[in-house]
């Protein structure tokens, strides 16, 4: 099956609430809620990929589907291919995603941590926000070890 390339522009586009928030890097609302505040995370890959990360706590498979869209669209023509990838080569795209996925969940961890420190409380969303972070580092940590074990 055959799918069209989404460029960066075609796939913000689609979206609210759209700020750049750096080279290759953008904020918006998600697509799977109405929302006042941008919580999804956008980033362009020097090699043309499109990462998401939703701090409200969609994974990117809802956010894709409620933009009608699927994984491959993010993957420009010249990256896709049908080969298999040997266990080195996955093991060093498996460390990229989990330290991606480690630092978006920190920096959650570094907002809730400064929260507290001045002395606020943290509402019901964030306390749930900060546990998903939480599970979200030890998932990470636990698909690198995987990888590295030979699992």
């Amino acid at each position: 099956m055959q799918y069209d390339f989404v460029s960066i522009e075609s796939f913000l586009g689609r979206l609210d609430g759209v700020k750049q928030t750096g080279p290759g890097k953008w904020i918006a609302k998600s697509p799977t809620r109405n929302e006042r505040t941008a919580s999804l995370s956008i980033r362009q890959t020097d090699e043309g990929r499109i990462l998401l990360h939703d701090f409200g706590g969609s994974d990117a498979a809802e956010i894709l589907a409620a933009l009608g869209l699927n994984w491959v669209q993010l993957i420009p023509p010249h990256l896709r291919t049908n080969r298999s990838y040997s266990p080195a080569e996955r093991q060093g795209h498996d460390a990229r995603a989990a330290l991606n996925t480690i630092s978006m969940a920190a920096s959650l961890t570094r907002i809730c941590a400064n929260r507290l420190a001045d002395g606020q409380t943290l509402a019901k969303d964030d306390r749930d926000q900060l546990r998903r972070a939480a599970h979200e580092i030890e998932t990470a940590l636990r698909a690198v070890q995987g990888v590295r074990h030979g699992r």
